[in-house]
């Protein structure tokens, strides 16, 4: 689900109250606003289960209308942490659907997130690449006041014990992805007779996090290793952890800057003001795996100091912003804050908190993070966020087993931000646990897996069959792209059309390859498929999957300017186009069998078929068919929240 930091998906610990002496309040349930396949109500549970604060929460809660006889209660919980729930239910309906001839699919806002989201501006307003600073926390834990002590996962997981009240179940199978499978594991940890079975996707833990996420930075090696497997990254680059390497020092004598255009054409400066931002802009990667395939070759510009290819990117990693109530940053630092494993005690005066963190990282070996700086590792983790946060009571790491109940652990080999490993070592401590492995595959398995093999996975388990490996010989993966052309040069012409002409012929097909791609990683991100050329101009579509491009000078390559309108299909681009700069004419084109028309003043003739691209200077890169699926995209957005 949707997470808004690097590593947000953090494991998050605390102590456990008893809850055996509040009961849960009745539910009333009505028929959903916005979905009738779900009844919609509240549960109203206190604020404080100790008593000593009073007031009540209440938590919005849908649970499906029509669910089969006798069915269990599967409760499906989302990212963050800090992302609403209910507002997913249909994407959640969709996706488990495999399993749901057994259960009845509740979903549950957990507090501080959906309707009742803390509201905290100072940390809202920021963008997805800027990090929380230790203020901005301050003033957010300021704001919320006092009731920010009982916003943590400990608090969540009685709330779903007066959940399971409130329905009368015995016990709840409990489905999480990201953050939602740390929550899960501790309501497992708690109620381990009460809980049924469970499914954990993308997974937190199993222990308590060190406050800097070194699971992220550890797995980076080998995640950028697997994605550029097989020669997938030829054209792109051939050190690509090398490469971020070049891009942090860089960033870390100050900001780099590019001219980028936007969805007009005009002008804009860009700027990545420091390491974090990059190392935000990385991970965000595993979110869109169009971003993902693009990252590798624009860092690797970047690292030869031609940065317009990577700034170009940072609007597609930043998105539309989100408001509180679709995820909420006030919960996120608060939840971060109270439960993460700080390197210092909560109760520990704020003046003495820095040399813990210093000495802290200074006892993590350099190799644990590489290519990452020991500053950006503190600046972008919670240990730096929560530097000033309150002094209060700190939280006990847990020290309860698993429980031996059926279990199911998905993960995506190309996720950076809850790593395959983080599965495995999950997996190991659940007695009856499977693993499906998603090759290809970034964060949040059961809405981004587009072969299929997911959904054969959790129907092989739900029925007590071998789920053996449903994903092997599958992927999702994009190819990596190519660097983008910083000349025409980089052109060679072919024996059809010789000279200059055929330089330009060849960076006009290319350009229109660039077109979809970058119409596709637009709208994998959730926003319009609009955007700036590389060099200059602009284009819009009607839709990125099938629909018609209108071009305005629109320069991928420098020195060669389209103007016209080109038809978007799966496995092609076509039309018309003029161009303009180094020579002057018209092509018809078809990326995938070639172009036609007038260049310089004479006419020009080129089939794909008798020339590999590759050998040309450019290279079309495979979109699995699979991933462009209308009804799996919006699935994806949803469940991302970027919808």
């Amino acid at each position: 689900m949707h997470v808004r930091r690097i590593a947000s998906s953090l494991a998050v610990v605390g102590v456990f109250a008893a809850s055996a002496a509040t009961p849960a309040f009745a539910l009333d349930m009505r028929p959903c606003e916005l979905d009738g396949d779900f009844v919609c109500g509240t549960v109203r549970v206190p604020l404080d289960r100790s008593g000593r604060v009073k007031g009540t929460l209440s938590l919005r809660v849908a649970a499906q209308r029509a669910y089969p006889k006798g069915a269990g209660l599967m409760v499906a919980l989302s990212g963050g942490p800090g992302q609403s729930s209910v507002s997913a239910a249909g994407s959640f309906a969709d996706s488990l659907r495999p399993v749901l001839h057994r259960y009845r699919l509740v979903v549950l806002d957990q507090r501080g997130t959906g309707s009742g989201a803390l509201l905290c501006p100072e940390l809202q307003r920021l963008g997805s690449l800027d990090p929380f600073t230790p203020q901005a926390v301050l003033r957010c834990a300021q704001r919320v006041g006092p009731r920010r002590s009982f916003f943590s996962t400990p608090d969540t997981v009685q709330d779903l014990e007066a959940l399971r009240r409130a329905f009368g179940a015995p016990k709840l199978a409990l489905m999480g992805i990201s953050y939602g499978t740390w929550v899960a594991q501790e309501y497992a940890r708690r109620y381990p007779g009460r809980t049924d079975r469970l499914i954990l996707d993308s997974v937190v833990g199993p222990q308590r996090s060190d406050g800097f996420f070194m699971d992220t930075y550890r797995r980076l090696p080998r995640v950028l290793g697997e994605q550029c497997a097989k020669s997938l990254c030829k054209g792109a680059t051939k050190h690509p952890v090398a490469d971020i390497g070049v891009v942090a020092k860089r960033l870390r004598k100050g900001p780099i800057r590019a001219t980028t255009y936007d969805a007009r054409g005009r002008a804009r400066r860009a700027t990545l003001t420091n390491e974090e931002q990059f190392a935000f802009l990385v991970s965000w990667g595993d979110l869109n795996p169009l971003l993902q395939a693009r990252l590798p070759g624009a860092i690797a510009a970047a690292s030869e100091g031609d940065f317009a290819p990577l700034l170009r990117l940072r609007p597609v990693a930043e998105g539309l912003p989100a408001s509180a109530r679709d995820f909420s940053s006030g919960l996120n630092a608060m939840t971060g804050c109270l439960d993460s494993g700080l390197p210092f005690p909560l109760t520990a005066a704020p003046a003495d908190r820095p040399a813990l963190v210093e000495a802290a990282l200074a006892a993590t070996p350099p190799s644990d993070y590489d290519p990452w700086s020991a500053s950006m590792v503190r600046s972008s983790s919670f240990a730096d966020d929560c530097l000033l946060f309150p002094r209060q009571a700190s939280a006990h790491a847990p020290t309860l087993p698993l429980p031996d109940v059926p279990a199911l652990v998905l993960a995506g080999r190309l996720d950076m931000r809850t790593p395959a490993e983080n599965g495995r070592e999950t997996a190991a401590l659940l007695p009856r646990a499977r693993v499906i492995e998603v090759p290809g595959n970034g964060h949040d398995q059961v809405d981004t897996d587009t072969t299929g093999c997911v959904a054969r996975g959790l129907r092989r388990w739900i029925n007590r069959l071998r789920v053996g490996k449903p994903c092997q010989g599958k992927s999702n993966q994009v190819d990596v792209a190519p660097q983008p052309p910083r000349s025409l040069s980089e052109f060679k012409p072919s024996r059809q059309v010789p000279g200059l002409r055929g330089s330009v012929l060849l960076a006009v097909m290319d350009s229109a390859v660039d077109v979809r791609f970058s119409a596709l990683e637009a709208v994998f991100a959730g926003i319009e498929p609009r955007v700036g050329g590389l060099r200059g101009g602009s284009f819009s579509a009607t839709d990125a999957f099938d629909g018609t491009v209108t071009l305005r000078r629109y320069e991928y390559v420098p020195g060669v300017r389209l103007s016209g309108t080109l038809r978007l299909a799966f496995d092609r681009v076509s039309g018309n186009v003029r161009v303009e700069g180094t020579m002057s004419g018209w092509l018809r084109l078809d990326t995938r069998t070639g172009a036609s028309g007038v260049l310089g003043g004479r006419k020009v003739r080129f089939r794909r078929s008798r020339a590999g691209a590759a050998s040309l200077g450019w290279r079309e890169p495979r979109i699995p068919r699979s991933l462009l699926d209308r009804r799996m995209l919006e699935r994806r957005l949803t469940a991302l929240g970027l919808r």
